[in-house]
């Protein structure tokens, strides 16, 4: 068996294997997903960070219970994302056979047809009497059931916002929900829907109907707690017969800041140092010394997006040092007056009191246009709350700062 690569074992960009799973019993959350998953007729929304493992929980727990699923990524149109789980369940090929040989209005019967030729034949007197189902929603229900498909994943619901048919496709998947719930009355039809995305989207979707609302779980995915992102380190070091210091566990676990996307990037990177330097030992100075290679490997939109935001020369970079005082505290959500005061902080003796910082207002609302920053639009700036838009970002600022404060050849 050929020896495992570092990029084999942590995958920033990708759902983690199975055997890379950090279990999620904070909170109970793991358990608490899986009891939905076995409870008939309950449909699933998980919210929660980007980065924080949704995917990941979806795909091990039905792994692991040999559940057959299909994900689809959410950006589509309703009839699009439809049309590519049946495309998952039957074939892909066969259904753009179908989509050019037919027209519209025979395209669901034509599936419906291809379907029943594949169940089993014990099932064929019952299926030949059956209707074509009524619509695309239904058609794909009719196809898991028959197909042994338990759980339709659409993951990343976000990317459905601010397109031109949000509404519409947000409306037909709460009502597909619904269809899905209403048919698991027999135990055969229980297929399952999970809707996965960030908390805004994924309330926007329950809000939409009452009905939804009562047969659907909704369950918050949070960020890892520590000892959770320590099990990925050590999971991680296992595989490559690599050791993660104590310190250097301890630094990747702190600047992960809760996202396992993070850790797993620190640890990629960190491993692939310490086997150029030969070393069974992941320490500090591989952490210190992938500082450039892991912030150029950090979410490219991340990069800009900072880029863009802090400026390039002054005396007092206000903006950088706004995200900077931004990303020094640990609450999510931070008022104007402790902004002020972390302003201070970074540059001692400069300012008289955080009385007279107000100037930093405007830089606040350029790095609110850029995107940078959201608040609650308070009607007072002072009882304003400010965090990140992207919550990802807070660990890149705090990752930036801790490049620069490394001390350079000419300070040793």
């Amino acid at each position: 068996m050929a020896k495992l690569r570092p990029e084999d074992v942590f995958t920033p960009a990708t759902p983690v294997r199975d055997d890379m799973f950090a279990t999620r019993r904070h909170e109970d959350l793991q358990d608490r997903v899986e009891a939905v998953l076995g409870e008939r007729g309950r449909q699933v929304v998980l919210f929660g960070l980007t980065g924080v493992g949704k995917t990941s929980l979806i795909r091990y727990l039905c792994n692991q219970r040999k559940i057959l699923y299909i994900r689809v990524e959410c950006g589509g149109t309703f009839e699009e994302m439809a049309r590519e789980a049946l495309g998952r369940a039957v074939g892909e090929e066969e259904i753009e056979r179908i989509k050019k040989t037919t027209g519209e209005a025979e395209f669901g019967a034509t599936v419906w047809g291809f379907i029943t030729g594949k169940v089993k034949v014990g099932q064929e007197s019952e299926i030949r009497t059956a209707k074509v189902p009524r619509n695309i929603a239904a058609l794909v229900a009719e196809a898991f059931a028959l197909l042994d498909y338990r759980v339709l994943f659409l993951d990343n619901f976000e990317n459905v916002l601010g397109k031109s048919h949000e509404k519409e496709t947000t409306r037909a998947i709460s009502e597909m929900l619904k269809l899905f719930s209403d048919r698991s009355i027999d135990a055969e039809n229980d297929v399952k829907i999970v809707v996965a995305g960030i908390p805004t989207a994924s309330e926007q979707l329950i809000r939409l109907d009452e009905a939804t609302a009562r047969r659907t779980a909704q369950i918050e995915v949070t960020r890892m707690p520590s000892e959770e992102l320590d099990q990925i380190l050590e999971r991680g070091g296992e595989k490559l017969d690599l050791e993660f210091e104590g310190f250097a566990r301890d630094q990747i676990v702190q600047y992960s800041d809760g996202f396992p996307y993070y850790t797993h990037l620190y640890g990629l990177h960190c491993a692939r140092r310490a086997i150029k330097d030969g070393s069974a030992q992941v320490t500090i100075e591989h952490f210190e010394g992938a500082l450039d290679s892991i912030l150029a490997d950090c979410d490219l939109a991340l990069r800009r997006t900072y880029i863009d935001a802090a400026e390039t020369s002054g005396e007092v970079r206000v903006r950088k040092t706004v995200m900077e005082a931004m990303a020094s505290v640990n609450d999510l959500e931070v008022s104007f007056k402790t902004i002020r005061e972390e302003f201070l902080k970074l540059h001692p003796g400069r300012y008289p009191s955080v009385e007279k910082l107000n100037f930093i207002s405007p830089s606040m609302t350029k790095l609110k246009e850029l995107n940078v920053l959201s608040d609650r639009d308070a009607p007072k700036s002072k009882n304003n709350q400010y965090r990140f838009t992207n919550p990802l970002m807070r660990g890149y600022v705090r990752l930036r700062i801790f490049k620069e404060r490394q001390p350079t050849l000419t300070d040793v």
